[in-house]
């Protein structure tokens, strides 16, 4: 097995005796671990026909259902077709990009400064997104804080609606709004048959590290399951050093156990496994958060695809998310965004997200999403190589031109060419000093410029009909009075 190369010094080492070394202590880890389960009685009962011992909310996983689980693991693994010579995303010269986040904040376009974000915010970045040819959408980048607090997830998704060439997701958290989201859809798809169909929720059970699992979580992704029939997915976020043993192979071991354990309640949930599916980050002891970036993270996250490959037969590749902890667009968001594309890039990855957002998705930016467009932009240029053809390469056109001076720039062939292998930035500064000097200005300044004229001319793309507008309007207006005043009568 392949080492992890210039990832890690020459003198260090991680082969298979150390993936098997953290396999085992993983599965030490779990048959003597105790997890909290806050499970439908539904729920539970899956678990407890698979043969989990079960005690209130505390569940236990006994070694015969560890065993079947590794046997699952160990049948899925060998079914797997025998990895190609050639890396098929290292070969794709498709790059795709996408924003997300869920921030509460934004960097106001006109200031610079943080302030809580607003519809507004998030229809205006809603149409500033479909400007971009391709820009694909994860998460709704903003959470408006000016919404009410038990619909706010509502309000974000029927503000892309309202504002965007289609729907796209927001995670709802909450089994009371998932019926609302289901509605919506109705609404915009015309029935609730297209609307289950074009269903954007996961029926995705979030994981809080060490081996908890809460009961909203749970109950809206049952919800989710049962109206499509699709397995529900797992997704533990262990930060590192904080939820998880601070030495990198003691974080793995434990998420190496908690894996293990998602894939052995998929089985008794659905019959299915789910796969490798933590996403780790790390803390940073120095600020006190966790990040999303950094090269402690790059390592953690590579080392876990290994240890994935040993138990599933993935292929090994290096984790890396192109997020940045800057609360603000600048300096240190280009160069903590810059530098894990570039090592992406090189590393084979073609799949980007995070893009418009700031301090892990806490902060949402416009003017940050158009200097990552720039980026985005150059990378294209880089994954699209160029063409080896005969018309382009013409030895006697060479050979004339250079023995009359090279003047390369006054021939047809360059004027035929150029725009097709020169790329044009829009914010980064070619100049020499004595012209830039003359009118000084920076990439920061430039993209501001840029977002101010997208948020006044972008168009909205909104296909929905007049009637299905005031309809959204209507159930969001329902949604507010019925979910916010339950809380309001439960709190007085």
């Amino acid at each position: 097995m392949p080492s992890f190369g210039w990832l890690i010094p020459r003198c260090s080492t991680f082969d298979e005796n150390d993936i098997e070394k953290i396999i085992q202590t993983a599965l030490r880890i779990l048959e003597k671990s105790e997890w909290t389960i806050d499970g439908t009685a539904q729920f539970m009962a899956y678990l407890d026909g698979f043969g989990c011992s079960i005690n209130e909310k505390k569940v236990r996983f006994p070694q015969p259902v560890i065993d079947k689980t590794l046997a699952r693991i160990n049948a899925f693994k060998a079914s797997q077709p025998p990895d190609s010579p050639l890396n098929e995303i290292r070969a794709s010269t498709e790059l795709l990009y996408s924003t997300s986040g869920q921030a509460i904040y934004t960097c106001d376009v006109e200031t610079g400064a943080l302030r809580a974000a607003t519809t507004d915010d998030l229809a205006d970045i809603s149409r500033v997104i479909n400007s971009y040819e391709r820009l694909g959408r994860t998460h709704p980048t903003f959470i408006p804080q000016d919404a009410p607090l038990m619909t706010r997830e509502l309000h974000a998704f029927i503000t892309i609606m309202l504002n965007s060439d289609q729907p796209y997701r927001v995670s709802a958290f909450s089994p009371q709004i998932v019926p609302f989201f289901l509605e919506a859809l109705a609404i915009y798809y015309g029935t609730r048959e297209k609307a289950i169909e074009h269903l954007l929720l996961p029926c995705k059970v979030w994981v809080n590290t060490p081996f908890m699992l809460a009961a909203e979580s749970i109950e809206a992704a049952m919800i989710v399951r049962e109206w499509t029939g699709k397995p529900l997915t797992y997704n533990p976020m262990p930060v590192v050093g904080f939820a998880t043993p601070v030495t990198p192979s003691g974080a793995l071991a434990l998420i190496t156990a908690e894996v293990i354990g998602v894939n052995a309640i998929s089985l008794a949930v659905d019959d299915c496994l789910c796969g490798w599916c933590a996403s780790p980050l790390h803390f940073d002891m120095k600020s006190a958060i966790d990040v999303q970036w950094g090269p402690e993270v790059l390592i953690i996250g590579t080392a876990q695809t290994h240890i994935a490959s040993h138990l599933f037969g993935t292929k090994p590749s290096v984790r890396l998310m192109a997020s940045t902890r800057a609360n603000v667009p600048g300096v240190q968001s280009m160069t903590e965004r810059a530098f894990a594309v570039g090592m992406g890039l090189m590393a084979g990855i073609r799949n980007f997200g995070s893009l418009s957002t700031l301090a892990n998705s806490d902060v949402g930016s416009i003017v940050q999403l158009v200097m990552d467009m720039e980026l985005i932009e150059a990378a294209k240029y880089i994954v699209r190589g160029f063409d080896v053809v005969p018309e382009e390469m013409d030895a006697d056109f060479i050979v004339e031109t250079a023995n009359k001076g090279a003047r390369f720039m006054e021939t047809d062939h360059t004027a035929a060419h150029y725009r097709k292998y020169q790329w044009f930035p829009e914010l980064l500064d070619r100049q020499v000093p004595g012209a830039w000097k003359e009118n000084p200005t920076d990439m920061l300044e430039k993209a501001r410029q840029v977002a101010l004229k997208k948020i006044r001319t972008a168009q909205n793309k909104c296909p929905l009909e007049p009637y299905q507008k005031k309809e959204l309007m209507r159930l969001l207006n329902a949604a507010d009075k019925e979910l916010n005043h339950n809380v309001e009568r439960i709190n007085g």
